[in-house]
């Protein structure tokens, strides 16, 4: 029996006595302060080439997480911490991590800016997924995409999620693709008019079949360039036709 009692002593003493031991070593630890929050570290994912306009927010966000240095990490309330993340209007995705023994990592993936509002006092507003608005942001931090022109994408946000919508069917390269694409405009009759970056050029492209009008633009638009021709404005809402409007005052219809 003296074997058994021997083998059930270290039993015990491994799953009581050294548990217990190792628990009242880090309580004396937690104690002395040595799993006070003193690192956090603020990691964004995915984010794209343009953006200058997190800065502030990332700032804002390490200002307020301020707040729970020199907390426990043992003691950290992350679904508190991770609510208040999560509300945050810029913040798509975000995770939490303790970093033992003081630090904590934040994770976060923004959200896609996909225009600009431009509202009064000249004032640009991040526009997201769903026609959302965020903050304002100052011209020197604002993303290089399409600018929303006119009062009728403020006071309506389908509008502002349509606009969205319209510049994703159009193509990422080409000689009409969203990089060409400075602003965007909404007419009750004619749908969004788009203005292109270099030539000022106005394209009417309408409120449907967004794809396949973009494609016979952007065919048009290198049929004009090999020809060294200048267009004033272009108008997509025709039906297999593309109706050209020269600086010289001339136009005509370019079937495609």
């Amino acid at each position: 029996m003296k074997p058994f009692w021997k083998s059930l002593t270290k039993w015990l003493f491994a799953l009581i006595v050294l548990p217990g031991a190792v628990l009242g070593f880090l309580y004396h630890l937690d104690g002395h302060g040595f799993f006070d929050l003193d690192q956090i570290e603020i990691v964004l994912e995915d984010t794209p080439a343009q953006a200058l306009h997190l800065k502030p927010l990332v700032a804002e966000l390490d200002r307020s997480l301020e707040l729970y240095r020199g907390a426990s990490l043992w003691k950290l309330d992350m679904n508190l911490i991770s609510k208040a993340i999560g509300g945050l209007n810029w913040v798509e995705v975000h995770s939490l991590s303790r970093n033992w023994p003081s630090g904590l990592v934040v994770k976060i993936k923004p959200q896609d800016v996909k225009a600009l509002y431009l509202a009064k006092n000249n004032r640009f507003i991040p526009v997201i997924r769903e026609g959302r608005l965020l903050d304002p942001v100052e011209p020197k931090l604002a993303p290089d995409v399409a600018i929303l022109d006119g009062d009728a994408f403020q006071a309506r946000a389908d509008l502002r999620k349509r606009a969205i919508e319209v510049l994703n069917e159009i193509p990422d390269d080409g000689a009409f693709s969203r990089k060409t694409i400075s602003e965007v405009r909404w007419h009750p009759k004619d749908g969004f008019l788009m203005k292109m970056v270099r030539t000022g050029l106005e394209v009417k492209i309408g409120d449907d079949q967004i794809a396949l009008k973009a494609n016979r633009v952007g065919q048009v638009l290198e049929y004009l360039q090999n020809r060294g021709m200048n267009a004033k404005s272009l108008d997509a809402n025709l039906s297999k036709k593309v109706l050209v409007k020269l600086e010289d005052g001339t136009q005509s219809a370019i079937l495609r």
